[in-house]
């Protein structure tokens, strides 16, 4: 189960954002760096934004544990899924593939808190090699302090990933990937400006799933500290600059596949508009200068730029386009020293009160192996809303590879399922 599926099965709640993330060029962060649903101090998956027609009485209004204070929201959930896979990896036989995914999550209006805790049981009729019992955690505060505030984040985040990670279709994946990270952000008005200064260290361990080629490293650590100076939120066009420095460590590395210690710097500029605009636009674009401690791998100097355009007219429908051109040594699990190109296009349709319709087009390509790999993935979902608690989710994915090791050239995968919500 991909992380935009599981937050797509709770786009009917309100979810926080986070600070640190938000402002790096890329739609997909780094491996891990987005939990199911928002977790302060961790950026969102990428998701449609588009609002079903349900009124207020038919959302999940959660549950009161005894012994929690009053202000303390507590949300249960449970799916389960069955389908079919046409390749689960590279070499398989088509399989039927089943999914229980329980998950709750906990809010604390009053100290700023959420809380996260899921898991995605998956299992496959024909092959049992590509089995998976991923189990994701993840805790955030925001705290004022006066003018400032304090963001707090840390989580445990277990899914899979193809070399390019792309990882929101929800299609299948060679990489088990394991990822811990602490963020720590501080963000202070001043005067017509806000400026938040962050920093975070992860850890990304790989495994293999489905007797898959091996990965270029077993694990990655990476320490990123950076600030962002933007105008203050009541522009109309908010400007920012922002940059960083990534410093990256390998363990068990693959010699010769270009995965090697080193850090990068990065500093980018643009425009965007607030997040809450009918129409929102956004431009960035910037530098990043790798820099490796192993004399035979050269230091690149890459430009990066991100585009984006959504539209939400009414709250019932919404597009997104995005644009990206993303390097850095932890941009993905392909080579170090190369740029990713991303496009994506959302659209989200509510057509009655209970029925949201969505399409998903995810495109990337990169360098993996000394070749450039690309991936496209279409996903059609629906969500019928049957009663507050009971949501019908059908969906359809088809995906082309090409160069992607690990990962079959052609996918499709067809799912139905049935998430029960408090």
């Amino acid at each position: 189960m991909s992380l935009s599926d599981r937050l797509r099965d709770l786009s009917s709640l309100v979810l926080l954002i986070g600070l640190i993330g938000s402002v790096r060029v890329g739609v997909a962060q780094s491996i891990g760096d987005a939990l199911p649903l928002a977790v302060p101090g961790f950026a969102v998956a990428p998701g449609v934004t588009a609002l079903s027609r349900l009124h207020r009485d038919d959302l999940p209004e959660g549950i009161a544990l005894p012994g929690l204070p009053p202000d303390v929201d507590v949300y249960p959930s449970l799916g389960a899924g069955i389908g079919g896979d046409s390749a689960p990896g590279a070499g398989q036989a088509a399989s039927v593939v089943g999914q229980i995914q329980p998950a709750v999550r906990l809010d604390d209006a009053a100290l700023g808190l959420v809380m996260y805790a899921g898991a995605d049981l998956t299992r496959y009729g024909h092959d049992g090699a590509a089995d998976s019992n991923d189990i994701s955690a993840g805790a955030g505060m925001e705290i004022p302090l006066g003018p400032e505030t304090l963001t707090l984040g840390a989580a445990r985040v277990a899914t899979q990933d193809s070399a390019l990670g792309l990882t929101q279709s929800g299609g299948s994946a060679p990489f088990g990937v394991v990822v811990d990270a602490v963020r720590l952000a501080v963000r202070r008005p001043v005067g017509a400006f806000d400026v938040t200064a962050r920093i975070a260290a992860t850890q990304a361990g790989l495994s293999v799933i489905g007797g898959a080629v091996p990965p270029g490293f077993r694990a990655r650590t990476s320490l990123t500290t950076g600030a962002t100076i933007e105008t203050a939120d009541d522009a109309v066009l908010r400007w920012l600059v922002t940059g960083h420095v990534d410093v990256v460590r390998y363990r068990d590395a693959v010699a010769g596949a270009g995965f090697t210690d080193g850090y990068d710097l990065a500093l980018i500029a643009g425009v965007e508009t607030e997040p809450a605009a009918v129409t929102r636009v956004r431009l960035l674009a910037g530098v990043v200068r790798q820099v490796f401690a192993v004399g035979t791998v050269r230091d690149v100097t890459s430009p990066v730029v991100s585009a984006g355009l959504g539209w939400t007219p009414d709250g019932l429908v919404s597009l997104e386009l995005d644009v990206t051109r993303d390097a850095g040594l932890a941009t993905t699990l392909g080579t170090p020293g190369t740029a990713v190109n991303t496009a994506r296009l959302a659209i989200a349709e509510a057509y009655a009160r209970n029925l949201l319709f969505t399409f998903d087009l995810d495109a990337r390509s990169g360098v993996v192996a000394n070749r450039t790999a690309t991936e496209i993935d279409a996903t059609v979902a629906a969500h019928l809303q049957l009663s507050r608690s009971l949501t019908i989710a059908p969906s359809l994915l088809v995906a082309r590879r090409h160069d992607l090791p690990g990962s079959a050239p052609r996918e499709a995968r067809v799912m139905l399922r049935l998430i029960w919500s408090r």
